[in-house]
């Protein structure tokens, strides 16, 4: 791969490009994969702490307060990737899903997260090997970012309104001891919630970082496209979901415990 005086070669930058546009073609191929109606509400998936019976006639909006049994509960915004303990979550569409996912992206967690996946490989000497000079970090950062990326929109984007799963985080709260919360977070890669609200396999991430390890095939350098690359990046994924996962669980308590950030109400 030839570095041009810019932070990534033009062989990178074109195999990155057709990878862009191959995954934006199957974005927008996914607009009709899910009905654009209203969800029943009845059926909305809340905080795992948190079941609240919702008339089918209410209309929920961004950051509104609902009165309902004498309780008043704050709702999350349809643009939430991540649903703090105690507030009801709006049902999605799949063009609501296709908004969060990309709000997501586009968030400064996100720009942190591949950052730091590109520090830890360039300071590893890792996988993908581009190296260990400077133009190495340039380019391990624009994999960091496609890999990301791709792995955002084929699940949350893609196979979640196709399997009508929801692609949001719940976060437990400090209703639930560390033990649990520890246990709960890391495995959403592996578990997630139905539109209706249920259990079950998270086949969108599941598939989606599968998708998004092969397309790392167009990018990552000739020497790292085998089977078991391919299946060590996925791994990889996996775990970052994880992790990522247990720090939305428990940052705002960090934070509170620095007086960096105050909880929310609940």
């Amino acid at each position: 791969m030839v570095v041009n005086g810019g932070w990534m070669g033009q062989e990178f930058s074109k195999k990155k490009n057709l990878a862009v546009v191959a995954l934006w073609a199957a974005l927008a191929c996914t607009a009709g994969a899910q009905e654009a109606g209203v969800v029943d509400v009845n059926a909305l998936p809340d905080a795992p702490s948190v079941h609240m019976a919702v008339p089918a006639a209410t209309v929920l909006q961004g950051a509104q307060v609902e009165q309902l049994a004498g309780t008043t509960r704050p709702v999350a915004k349809k643009t939430d990737k991540f649903i703090p303990a105690g507030f009801q979550a709006q049902p999605l569409t799949a063009r609501d899903k296709v908004n969060v996912t990309l709000r997501d992206i586009f968030s400064w967690e996100s720009g942190v997260g591949f950052t730091l996946a590109a520090g830890y490989s360039q300071v590893t000497n890792g996988h993908p090997d581009y190296g260990s000079d400077k133009g190495a970090f340039g380019e391990r950062l624009g994999a960091a970012a496609a890999r990301d990326t791709s792995q955002d929109l084929f699940s949350g984007a893609i196979f979640a309104p196709i399997l009508h799963e929801d692609p949001r985080y719940y976060v437990e709260g400090d209703s639930y001891g560390v033990v649990h919360r520890t246990l709960y977070a890391v495995t959403r890669p592996l578990i997630t919630r139905s539109d209706s609200g249920h259990s079950r396999i998270n086949g969108s991430l599941l598939l989606g970082y599968a998708a998004a390890a092969a397309l790392t095939n167009a990018y990552y350098p000739g020497n790292e496209r085998t089977v078991k690359d391919t299946a060590r990046t996925y791994g990889a994924s996996i775990g970052g979901a994880a992790l990522g996962f247990f720090f939305q669980e428990f940052v705002d308590d960090a934070l509170e415990a620095v007086h960096l950030h105050k909880r929310q109400l609940q």
